[in-house]
């Protein structure tokens, strides 16, 4: 079997699936396989501003709890 007919005929069966944990278990495969984690860090904000923002949370929910 070619791989353009193994391709193919996942298409296939992916289209057809109705159960949503199967297409949740195919998405996770799908992500894992296309991860970079190089440009998901370009994404990330920086130290300092993930810093700041924990602090006004934590200054947040101590105000609220007290």
């Amino acid at each position: 079997m070619s791989t353009e007919t193994s391709k193919k005929e996942i298409i296939d069966w992916i289209s057809t699936l109705e159960d949503e944990s199967v297409l949740l278990t195919l998405e996770g495969i799908k992500r894992n396989a296309t991860f970079n984690f190089d440009e998901e860090v370009k994404k990330g904000i920086p130290l300092e501003e993930a810093r700041e923002q924990s602090l006004k949370k934590i200054r947040e929910m101590w105000k609220k709890s007290s």
